[in-house]
């Protein structure tokens, strides 16, 4: 994978300045060298070049920002449905692993002039893997955040069955598949011959609803792999849009229980 830690590309000194300024700067410089100009009005001036160099900094960022997402929006609609190759046998469905979404996905990305990095940023007070993310544009412009991801460490009854380095490498390759699915909209559908229409993908949960529901499973002391295995989905991202109200309207009871408890 193409890796761009630094999020922003220096602009080069001789295109700081529009050119419709350039003279203007020109004069300046030219003032600035000639010892019998007052000192006040030098600063005047100086002063004067800085601003006019602050806006052309600006336009070109406003530039940059504006290259990055007319070019997202155009690589979103490019991007293919990436086929499910792999199948989860606990879950009984199928899934689009790092490799399939890397393969299908990222020459289009890279096409669009997008670089995209993953690193690893510690754990939270949750224990959750923190991961840096970093998409950068080569118009200079870029956008980065840290997510937080569950650590993968036990298995479907809920016993210890990685170790820590295998722990580790689990939950950083299934946060970049969760990330990199969610910055650039990336779909995933079953895989089928020619001959049969593709049947309409279950919708899945928002990302604002992933998050309503994490919310709730810290808030009501929740096991998210519990949760899952009951669920029968592999992560919290994978949740039917369907069962949404229901598992809202569960966990909320729960909560409601617990306040009972703890003001009885």
């Amino acid at each position: 994978m193409q890796t761009a830690i630094d999020v922003r590309h220096e602009q080069p000194a001789g295109k700081l300045i529009s050119p419709a300024d350039a003279p203007m700067v020109a004069m300046i410089e030219r003032i600035a060298m000639d010892p019998n100009i007052p000192i006040d009005r030098l600063e005047k001036m100086m002063a004067m070049k800085e601003r006019m160099e602050d806006r052309a900094r600006e336009d070109a960022e406003r530039e940059a920002r504006k290259a990055y997402y007319f070019a997202m929006s155009r690589c979103q609609k490019a991007l293919p449905v990436v086929t499910k190759t792999k199948r989860n046998d606990h879950t009984k469905s199928n899934y689009a692993d790092l490799a399939a979404i890397e393969d299908q996905a990222m020459p289009i990305i890279h096409d669009f002039g997008f670089g995209v990095n993953f690193q690893p940023a510690g754990y939270n007070d949750k224990g959750e893997l923190q991961i840096k993310w970093t998409i950068s544009h080569e118009e200079g412009h870029s956008e980065s955040d840290i997510a937080g991801i569950p650590v993968d460490g036990a298995g479907s009854q809920g016993k210890v069955n990685k170790t820590g380095t295998q722990a580790f490498g689990s939950t950083a390759t299934y946060g970049r598949r969760y990330l990199l699915c969610m910055l650039f909209n990336i779909s995933t559908g079953d895989d089928r011959d020619g001959n049969t229409p593709p049947a309409r993908e279950p919708e899945t949960i928002s990302h604002d609803q992933v998050k309503i529901i994490l919310q709730l499973l810290d808030e009501t002391d929740s096991d998210i792999e519990q949760f899952c295995r009951m669920g029968k989905i592999e992560a919290v991202p994978d949740m039917l849009a369907v069962d949404f109200d229901d598992a809202v309207r569960l966990l909320n009871q729960k909560k409601a229980k617990l306040s009972q408890r703890a003001a009885s």
